[in-house]
């Protein structure tokens, strides 16, 4: 490579701008070839633990059903968590769930729990821990467990419970709610106690 110019100034000016990309690249290969080499597994750990915790309990955040029984109730149920059982596929344990009975008139039931489990194949939630119901005008009940079978919309407690209407206090070993054409039913079984509290004049 040769340059002719007629004063110095301009040949070092010449030569600069020549030099300098060269130094630069130079310098960057320098980068490349000096630099550690970089582990990438170093930052897999975390990754790791998520998909491993993701994989196990396979947990769905916020999950929301619903449907229609048989005799038109509208079904609707939501929870904080729901996961797969690890026995049995077709169960799903859910933890902070509602469940609300819609009849065709807009007569509600209303079920909380702090857990419950979605039986698919026999279209059946049972709750339990804090079980709280709440239908009709001034009726609520609780108790340790019960059973909404999702094809009938009805629901259902096997075990002793209280439950406060506005006529007093029931204690009862069973009970079954379940809407009917226009309204609710609420039925007590096995040893029906009923304390009545009059309402003031």
């Amino acid at each position: 490579m040769r340059f002719s110019f007629g004063d110095s100034y301009s040949a070092f000016v010449v030569w600069v701008k020549t030099l300098l990309p060269i130094l630069a690249l130079g310098m960057l290969s320098t980068i490349f070839l000096f630099s550690g080499k970089v582990d990438v597994t170093q930052s897999l750990p975390y990754a790791k633990l998520n998909i491993a915790e993701i994989v196990r309990e396979q947990r769905i955040t916020k999950p929301y059903f619903s449907g229609v029984s048989y005799n038109d109730t509208e079904i609707t149920l939501s929870a904080a968590y729901a996961s797969s059982d690890t026995q049995n596929a077709d169960i799903l344990n859910i933890t902070d769930l509602s469940i609300i009975l819609t009849s065709k008139h807009a007569k509600t039931v209303r079920i909380t729990a702090g857990l419950g489990t979605l039986d698919a194949t026999k279209q059946k939630v049972t709750v339990s821990k804090d079980v709280y119901l709440t239908a009709m005008p001034d009726f609520w009940l609780k108790t340790n467990s019960l059973t909404v079978d999702l094809q009938q919309g009805v629901a259902t407690a096997d075990t002793m419970f209280q439950s406060v209407t506005a006529l007093g206090t029931i204690n009862a070993g069973n009970m079954i709610v379940k809407t009917i054409t226009n309204d609710q039913q609420i039925i007590f079984t096995n040893g029906v106690r009923l304390i009545y509290y009059p309402k003031p004049n």
